[in-house]
């Protein structure tokens, strides 16, 4: 949860019971001035009564002995309660209201006596009063407007979680791996849950087993050891190498209905890191179960794989040149040499290499070529403060971005993009392509700038406005990139989920923790319903606007918990032995 005086945050509702809560007769002005602090968030109800002396006058008043909500302001009584069940009773008329408000229960906030049983239904319970803290809920033991203070703060209707939030971070756990359960299909790991998800003809290839998706899906539920999610991964494998082509290629995804495979996304532009994603999946999936048949399976098909990937390195430099809104960010003005891709041709090679000389091959060019990359991405993606003046052809007129925070998103022979791609760095730091003195340089530029608020994190900083230079009006194809919105500085849960593991491997712990709880409280959110993981959110408002339960939102948090609270490996690519095969 963000920040509770933060407009972006979402709407919270507090009901008061003026019937069991007996208040100090001078009344509560301390928690009068704490809740008009975030009275802009916040929906007052009072039960029993239009007012209490001390506290901001409430929205809303129910009335249980005659039945009806009314509106504070205009005495309007609030159509549809008590509903066709006949209930009228607190709970109920709180969650009548809320879902007129697009309020989530998860942020009703109830404040009762302690001679009122407790309300099951409503998970934020503050009870007042008593001799003994209750059952459940948070107690105050007296109506002073200090403890009312303490125990609204620690029911986080005043701030965030705590640092630790271990019960946000376990119940996040528990629901991220129930949303992966949605996920597993007869072929492998969809994107996202087909059963969960409303398809239109312009989205119905989210049907269908995605390489990218299933194969980081895979990855990141591994050190679960779960024998399901693991044969779901080698189903996802076995399905793309089934339908490699002639040259090499992966498709991009097969269809569930017919089994069809399609390699391009968008405009039919070809989809590089399908292919490269492929590679780095079926290798870790064979090292990580010390499956030697299925290594020796995928070692035609991945040699395959890395033949036309590397056709792509046209000029013989070691990286790869890339097509236009040919990756991950199919709708997004990148080309020629792409962080995001280098970063995984460069994990690619390195795997290979160890595949091939687990099983008695020889893959000393592939480990030569990954060290190429290496000095390609620090010579070229991390400009100095002249670096960047040999681009004399620039387009834009921009002849150096100075002393570098970051990895730049791209380099042409002519020019760069200085925005910073979020996930493509956090994904170099945690493959070992950044020293210690960068990745604190990194940080700090991220933290900075705030790629975590409203939650963790942003893809792209700062998002393209229209009428910049780098403004594409295909931006506008189903209104997806707008600022703020999907590859345009939207927020992606399972990039929070490197940012969290890139806390713990910077060794800044508490932080990690926080950002844990932020980020269980992103995929909290949902369009359809609570605990969604949804596939990405509004970069401003956090709200969400992809897919119910995508697979790897889910996946991504479970990586994260797991380096938090198991000590599990924080980098995006642990080292492969391959003596171990």
């Amino acid at each position: 949860m963000t920040s509770s005086s933060d407009p972006r945050s979402p709407r919270h509702l507090l009901a008061i019971d003026l019937e069991s809560v007996e208040p100090p007769r001078e009344g509560l002005p301390r928690v009068g001035d704490r809740l008009s602090s975030i009275r802009a968030v916040t929906t007052l109800v009072f039960v029993g009564g239009d007012r209490l002396s001390g506290l901001p006058e409430p929205d809303y008043i129910v009335n249980l002995e005659h039945p009806a909500i009314v509106r504070h302001a205009d005495g309007e009584t609030l159509e549809g309660w008590p509903g066709d069940d006949g209930r009228t009773d607190v709970e109920s008329a709180l969650a009548h209201v809320a879902e007129a408000l697009m309020i989530p229960p998860s942020d009703i906030f109830l404040v009762i006596g302690a001679g009122r049983p407790l309300l099951g239904e409503v998970e934020h319970v503050i009870v007042v009063g008593g001799e003994a803290p209750p059952a459940e809920g948070v107690w105050a033991p007296i109506a002073a407007d200090g403890e009312l203070i303490a125990a609204l703060r620690e029911a986080r209707l005043l701030g965030r979680p705590s640092a630790s939030a271990p019960d946000v971070h376990e119940t996040a756990f528990e629901r991220a791996l129930d949303s992966l359960q949605r996920n597993v299909a007869e072929s492998g790991f969809t994107a996202a849950s087909v059963g969960d998800n409303p398809l239109s003809l312009h989205d119905a290839n989210y049907a269908a087993v995605w390489a990218r998706d299933g194969v980081i899906t895979g990855l990141w539920t591994l050190p679960l050891d779960d024998p399901e999610l693991i044969d779901a991964f080698r189903r996802t494998i076995r399905l793309l190498a089934r339908h490699q082509a002639p040259s090499g290629q992966i498709p991009s995804y097969v269809r569930l209905v017919d089994d069809t495979p399609d390699y391009s996304g968008i405009g039919g532009i070809a989809s590089i890191d399908s292919v490269l994603w492929f590679v780095i999946g079926a290798v870790r999936l064979a090292f990580h179960t010390k499956d030697r048949k299925l290594a020796e399976e995928m070692e035609e098909p991945v040699t395959r794989a890395m033949g036309w990937l590397a056709a792509h390195d046209a000029n013989n430099d070691g990286l790869i040149e890339i097509p236009e809104a040919s990756d991950w960010m199919d709708l997004f003005p990148r080309s020629y040499n792409v962080l995001y891709d280098e970063v995984l041709w460069y994990q690619a090679c390195r795997d290979t290499a160890v595949l091939l000389d687990a099983l008695g091959g020889d893959g000393s060019a592939w480990q030569v070529q990954a060290e190429r990359v290496v000095e390609q991405v620090g010579n070229l993606f991390w400009p100095t403060g002249d670096q960047l003046m040999e681009f004399t052809g620039s387009t834009t007129g921009r002849f150096s971005a100075g002393e570098a925070s970051y990895l730049l998103s791209q380099v042409t022979p002519f020019d760069y993009g200085w925005r910073c791609d979020v996930y493509a760095n956090l994904l170099a730091a945690l493959a070992g392509l950044l020293d210690e003195h960068k990745r604190e340089r990194l940080f700090t530029f991220l933290w900075g700038v705030g790629v975590n608020s409203p939650f963790p994190v942003v893809c792209l900083y700062p998002p393209i406005l229209s009428g910049a230079e780098d403004w594409k009006d295909y931006f506008l194809v189903n209104f997806l990139n707008l600022p703020d919105h999907y590859h345009n500085g939207g927020i992606w849960p399972f990039i929070g989920g490197l940012w969290v593991r890139e806390l713990v491997a910077i060794g800044r712990t508490e932080l990690a923790h926080r950002e844990l709880a932020s980020l269980a409280e992103a995929c909290r959110q949902g369009v359809y319903g609570e605990w969604e993981f949804n596939e990405w959110l509004h970069g401003k408002t956090g709200r969400p606007m992809g897919k119910a339960h995508q697979a790897w939102s889910a996946a991504s948090y479970v990586n994260a918990y797991l380096a938090v609270h198991d000590d599990a490996p924080a980098e995006a690519f642990p080292a492969l032995d391959p003596q171990s095969m």
